[in-house]
């Protein structure tokens, strides 16, 4: 299938001979636990138990073309794909039963597996009717779903269907697959991004035992041996001569929006308050590194990867083996971490360069060095904005300008003018607040290490700058930082999700000041059709600046929710990491060489430095479209926790990570007091 095919039941949805349903989709589970959330919604559109359902994914042999795993985009794009060529195929149901019956359809109904007829109670059914053939033909946009009402399996929470195999340690990943006369691979990495390979010498690394092949193809060179240890020691060993390319200092500067006379209203004003924020490279550091399964055949070829873009892998391969794309088969297998890492997965090419050479399977497994030295980052950002009061505490002027690098893979731009490379980085740049006069702007320019896109995009980075802001001019207008958002939010969803996380954690009578605080921020991702997201963090400062993370509290408004604890589980792990990103984590460079390369110098937060609990209210819609929560967790923690950090003892950090060198030095920094004009 592809992408311009028009949506057809067969490409979605097979009926099988025992009457279970198996369905298709070219989206990847990598851990959200979408294959139990689609499985819902086929089942409850089919009227078939849920165990009867059938996940295929990401498959390119056998799915519906799919861009990628991204976006929070897998329940609110493919889920209702699915939804709708299940409908579409329960009507194909109903009309034959209506003929093996001799009743009229609008006199039948579906329920566990069986078309019913109303009146007399006969059935039939769906494995005898899947005699009669496949289920096929196109989808109407417009096939009736089942309303709120009706729905049976939707808005439960069943077990995740690989929840046993995980807990077990029965769960295998991409680097357990095996095939016969499987070898290993290595590659030699380029001590920087774009070197030219000027001389190669390989004879000490060709004499090791178990060496199959030193494999060169312009600058890229890679080992294939019997074993990993092998391949390895023979990369080890490789003599390479690099030419380093010059520093590219390219940059662009976009405008996001432009609203009003900003230079005017600051005048005007009687209070402005100008600061700057900053936020450093993030590792994506997956748990497991990158690993891929390439098999290169004269014919074709087979490929098991993490990618969270199977068919993107599958047009890369086929082109840099010279096959037509239908003749790559690209298989998805679970991933041991990723969270934007794999949308640039380098590992399935990197395989296929090293199998098309020795025309055998070769497993390549990246080392723990190689994924934090090679591996891409969430971009750095330096974010300068100047806001503006009127003397009744409005917020009157906005001017918002972020200095960061891109947040997209690097093959689908070719330089930061292109308008791809500026969308990750404007995500949540814009306030969501009712503001005359607003400017925001983008200066996209080169990173000196590589960057790709990162869980939330800039949407985390953005909303730290932007509701620290807000508690900030809160704080100088003399004002409840949940009143002052309150005031200037337009929004009835945004008001109600801040409204049930203050409700829910009591924020109006919790303790303030002597080393405890509170602090709040909200947001959304993907607006305006996007899932709103309110927090509180409580935290505990000690004299010596150290933070320590006490609770968590979260309300969020997906629209339908499918499944309630796949909400909760996905929002608690967003949390969770956006804390550690907060608290913790920072690449560290030289000279454009990443100098953090292990967990040793690059930390995250252990069951040591995570809030002792998290409490998340899930405040959906069934009458609204599913909006996705993969993402949107990670979004407003950072802003929270820093709020708190500044009700708890006055220090307001505006860098990231909040490292008690930092604490104590806002410490000793008297409060920034809003000059008045």
């Amino acid at each position: 299938m592809t992408p311009t095919d028009a949506p057809r039941i067969e490409r979605r949805i097979r009926l099988d001979a025992d009457g279970g349903v198996t369905a298709f989709s070219g989206k990847v589970d990598f851990g959200q636990g979408i294959r139990t959330a689609l499985a819902q919604l086929v089942a409850d559109e089919l009227d078939v138990p849920l165990e009867q359902v059938r996940m295929v994914m990401g498959d390119t042999d056998l799915v519906p073309f799919d861009a990628g795993t991204w976006h929070s985009d897998s329940i609110h794009m493919d889920g209702t794909a699915l939804r709708k060529a299940a409908a579409a195929a329960r009507q194909q149901l109903l009309a034959r039963a209506s003929g093996r019956l001799g009743i009229e359809m609008r006199g039948l109904d579906t329920v566990a597996g069986r078309v019913r007829a109303r009146a007399s109670g006969a059935t039939v059914s769906y494995a005898h009717l899947a005699a009669d053939g496949p289920l096929a033909g196109p989808i109407a946009d417009d096939v009736t779903l089942k309303a709120p009402k009706d729905m049976r399996v939707i808005g439960t929470s069943p077990r995740r269907a690989e929840g046993r195999d995980l807990v077990t340690g029965r769960a295998t990943f991409v680097a357990d697959v095996r095939m016969p006369g499987m070898l290993r691979g290595a590659i030699l990495r380029p001590p920087a991004r774009g070197a030219t390979l000027r001389s190669l010498n390989e004879t000490a690394a060709r004499a090791i035992p178990g060496v199959v092949a030193i494999v060169r193809d312009g600058n890229f060179v890679g080992a294939v041996a019997e074993r990993r240890e092998q391949a390895l020691a023979a990369v080890g060993l490789l003599e390479a001569d690099w030419e380093i390319p010059a520093t590219d200092t390219s940059s662009h500067d976009v405008n996001i929006r432009r609203d009003g006379d900003v230079d005017a209203a600051l005048t005007r004003g009687a209070k402005r308050l100008e600061t700057t924020y900053a936020l450093p490279y993030i590792s994506n550091a997956p748990i497991g590194p990158s690993a891929a399964v390439a098999d290169v055949r004269e014919d074709g070829a087979t490929v098991y990867t993490a990618s969270q873009t199977p068919f993107g892998a599958r047009r890369e391969i086929a082109q840099l083996i010279g096959l037509p794309e239908e003749r790559v088969s690209v298989i998805a297998r679970r991933s041991s971490g990723t969270y934007g890492r794999n949308c640039r997965d380098d590992a399935p090419v990197e395989a296929a360069q090293l199998s098309r050479a020795v025309r055998r399977p070769v497993l390549l497994q990246w080392t723990r060095e190689e994924e934090f030295a090679y591996g891409s980052n969430r971009p750095a950002a330096w974010i300068e904005a100047t806001a503006g009061l009127d003397a009744a505490g409005n917020v009157t002027a906005w001017r918002y300008r972020i200095r960061t690098n891109v947040h997209v893979p690097e093959q689908w731009f070719t330089s930061v003018e292109h308008q791809t490379a500026s969308i990750g980085a404007s995500f949540g740049a814009v306030p969501p607040y009712r503001i005359p006069a607003v400017e925001v702007d983008l200066h996209l320019e080169i990173a000196p290490i590589r960057t790709a896109a990162f869980r939330s995009l800039a949407g985390a980075e953005n909303l730290f700058a932007i509701e620290s802001l807000m508690d900030e001019l809160a704080a100088s207008a003399g004002e409840d930082p949940l009143a002052f958002r309150l005031r200037h939010l337009d929004d009835p969803l945004m008001r109600r999700v801040l409204e049930l996380v203050a409700e829910r954690s009591d924020w109006a009578h919790r303790p303030r000041g002597n080393g405890r605080g509170f602090g709040l921020a909200c947001g959304s991702f993907g607006r305006p059709s996007g899932t709103l997201i309110a927090q509180v963090a409580s935290v505990a400062v000690d004299p010596r600046g150290r933070v320590r993370l006490e609770h968590m509290w979260c309300a969020v408004d997906p629209g339908l929710v499918v499944n309630p604890d796949g909400v909760r589980n996905q929002i608690e792990g967003a949390m969770q990491q956006a804390a550690s990103v907060a608290l913790i984590e920072e690449v560290r460079h030289r000279n454009g060489r990443i100098i953090t390369t292990g967990w040793d110098t690059y930390p995250i937060a252990t069951f040591r430095d995570v809030s002792t609990s998290i409490d998340v209210l899930t405040a959906g819609d069934p009458a609204r479209a599913s909006t996705g929560v993969g993402e949107v967790g990670t979004v407003p923690v950072a802003a929270a926790i820093a709020n708190a950090v500044f009700a708890a003892c006055g220090a307001r950090v505006r860098e990231l990570p909040i490292t008690p060198t930092r604490v104590r030095a806002a410490m000793t920094t008297a409060p920034l007091v809003a000059a008045s004009v």
